[in-house]
């Protein structure tokens, strides 16, 4: 039930960014569903949480960078949100390898938690430049 929520969730922020993000959105959205394909493919060949869980770790890493670069290469600013949550994704895969005594539940919580906020800013941020775009530029 958790992963037919995620997929609504996802397609319904993801398709409200494709269509009013213009080319950001549309890149940030491109990024965001190659992720989370990659990240199923690892979910499904590596199923314990028992442990660090390194091809996801890897995947998450992975696309940290690539929001990273694309927060830079961006004039707006709710890129950086979206680097700043998957940086706590990736936190969290770092945080099993300090404290190894942690319980799978847990570990699988805070490694999935963060891609909600992620989605919500982009949301938000997207909703935000349409808003002033169309401040900016008077109705004719």
């Amino acid at each position: 039930m958790i992963t037919i929520i995620f997929w609504l969730f996802a397609l319904l922020s993801g398709g409200f960014v494709w269509l009013h993000g213009k080319s950001e959105g549309r890149r940030a959205i491109l990024l965001f569903l190659a992720a989370t394909l990659l990240t199923a493919a690892v979910q499904v060949l590596h199923t314990r949480w028992q442990q660090t869980h390194w091809p996801l770790m890897a995947v998450d890493t992975a696309y940290l960078v690539a929001t990273y670069v694309f927060a830079l290469r961006s004039d707006r600013y709710w890129p950086l949100w979206i680097a700043a949550f998957q940086l706590l994704t990736v936190a969290s895969h770092f945080a099993t390898i300090i404290a190894p005594n942690y319980l799978p539940k847990i570990y699988t919580a805070i490694a999935t938690f963060w891609v909600v906020p992620l989605l919500l800013s982009m949301v938000a941020g997207v909703y935000l430049d349409h808003r002033a775009l169309k401040r900016l530029v008077p109705p004719q």
